[in-house]
This record gives C-alpha cells, structure tokens and sequence, in this order.
C-alpha cells in the first residue's frame, strides 16, 4: 500500500541526514514488455530516490511504495495490443483492396469482378471497429453509394432518361437517433427523393419489416430483385445493428411528392462501420458500400 509522509521545510535536511533516502520500488512498461510476456523472465524494476518538492518556503517529503504488477497481466495486455494492430494493418489493406476494385465497375454496373468485390466485402464485415453502429455517431450523416448488387437503386431496367446520371452521387442520409433516412439520386429530368422513418429492429421485428414492395412507380422499373426476406439477420444484438424502415414520400423529379403506402418498408443492417466506410445489408439480400459524404445534409 502507498505512504505519503509530510513533513515542514525545516525538519528534510534533518530527515535525511537521520534516515537517509528510501527506495522506491517502481514498475514501468518497458520496450522489453513483450518478450517477457512470452518467455516469464521478468526484467528488473528500475529504482528511483524519492524527491524533495517546494512551493515558495514550504517542501515536503514524498515517499511511495508501488505494488508489482502480475507478469501474466502485462502479457495479457501485450497480447491485447498486438492483436489489436494486426487487426488494424488488415483493416486497411482490405478497406484499400475493395475500394480500388469497386472504382472500375461503374457503383455495380459492371458485375464481372462482383465475386471478388463480395469476398472482399465479407472479410472486411468481421473487422468492424465498431460493434454497435446505432449508437455511434459516426453512422450520422451523408453517405454516398459507390458499390452495390441492387439493380433497382442503379436503374439498370430504366429507360436512360429516368437512370441516375453517372456523373452525380447516389446519396443516403441516416439519423438513427433522430430516427430519419432520406435517399436521393440524380437523373437528366431531374432528382427523385425517397423520406422515410427508421428505428431500431428487435428480434420480434422482422417479418413487420421485411421488403413488399415490389412494383412502385418508376424505382424499381426493369429491375429483377430477390423477393424481401431472401436476408434476414440474427436475431442476437440485431437492435444494435439493424433499423426497420417504413417509407414515407417518394418525391419524383424534385416537384411530384407521392405518399408511399402503407407497406412500403424494409430491413438495413450495417455489417461495418468506421469514420469513412460503412457496408450494409438488406433484406433482399443486395449489399452496399458506402463512404461517408458529410455528417449533415449535403444536397
């Protein structure tokens, strides 16, 4: 247990001269940590003499006895570290990895490397630094859609006038705390706008919100999508993850607002979430990637 004694600026010189220093015994985590986490050779705790500290007229003698921590603590400590960078350096090698690969394939357009961009997709979801993003303030924001297998959010069965311009973002904004989402897109007549609700889905949940729209004004034109339900995710941590979504507006070429009906819902779960990146999944099982735009509305 540590001692502290006091004593007035008269009586140190006295002290020392009667008593002499006392040794402190120290533990500091040294470079050579890790070795003896894995050989158990513990290195020698360096020794220090105690200090005389003044303000002004007054000093004191401070003394202190320091309890040896358990090398099985720093080891597992170490551990703990080592483990926590190797996760990190693969992180950003694979983060790197799928966003160089998914720049060559127009957002999905181009399906020839989605086996690979799948792969790279599932790999980097087991190394989410973020475990629950529905409380985390990173998910806030803008995101825009650089990567995703829904061939109705990319207009791939729409006639060219009605398809999102290539030049332009597809945008999603999400406020799980406010509990808004709004998605947005860009086409030659002008942009159309999706607002909707969102909370958070506990395991009773589900089927309320699985995907049954499937034939709604020109989004999904042209479009073959598995049918909602084909992904659901676990039921275990699912509100940390997972909001259901209940459609509000459709507003077409930014003038013709249009109520959605009544079943116009849907499943977004985020699998991978960090300051920049996020992956997600729906419950037609399509995948997303996504970087974040802005932490507000930015169009």
């Amino acid at each position: 247990m540590a001692r502290l004694a006091l004593l007035p600026a008269g009586r140190v010189q006295d002290h020392l001269e009667t008593s002499g220093p006392r040794r402190l015994r120290s533990l500091e985590v040294l470079p050579c940590a890790l070795p003896w986490a894995f050989t158990g050779v513990a290195p020698r705790a360096p020794r220090s003499r105690p200090r005389v500290l003044g303000v002004g007229a007054d000093a004191m003698w401070a003394s202190a006895e320091v309890t040896e921590v358990a090398p099985w603590v720093v080891a597992a400590a170490a551990l703990v570290s080592l483990v926590g960078a190797i996760q990190g350096l693969r992180r950003g090698a694979l983060k790197k990895e799928l966003l160089e690969l998914i720049s060559t394939t127009q957002r999905g357009s181009d399906e020839s490397q989605n086996a690979e961009v799948q792969r790279l997709f599932t790999d980097l979801e087991g190394l989410s630094p973020i475990s629950e993003p529905l409380s985390s303030d990173e998910l806030r924001g803008d995101w825009e859609l650089v990567w995703t297998t829904s061939a109705a959010i990319l207009g791939l069965g729409r006639p060219g006038f009605l398809k999102p311009l290539e030049d332009q973002p597809i945008l999603q904004f999400l406020d799980p705390q406010a509990g808004v989402a709004r998605n947005l897109e860009f086409t030659p007549l002008g942009c159309n706008r999706v607002d909707a609700s969102i909370v958070p889905l506990g395991p009773g949940q589900r089927e309320a919100f699985v995907s049954r729209l499937d034939d709604f004004l020109l989004f999904k034109q042209g479009a073959e999508e598995k049918p909602g339900g084909s992904y659901l995710p676990q039921a275990e941590g699912l509100e940390k993850t997972t909001v259901g979504v209940r459609f509000k507006t459709f507003t077409l070429f930014g003038l013709i607002p249009v109520p959605a009906p009544e079943n116009a819902t849907g499943i977004l779960q985020v699998t991978y979430l960090d300051d920049d990146l996020r992956l997600s999944r729906g419950d037609r099982g399509n995948l997303f990637v996504l970087k974040k735009v802005s932490s507000e509305l930015s169009a």
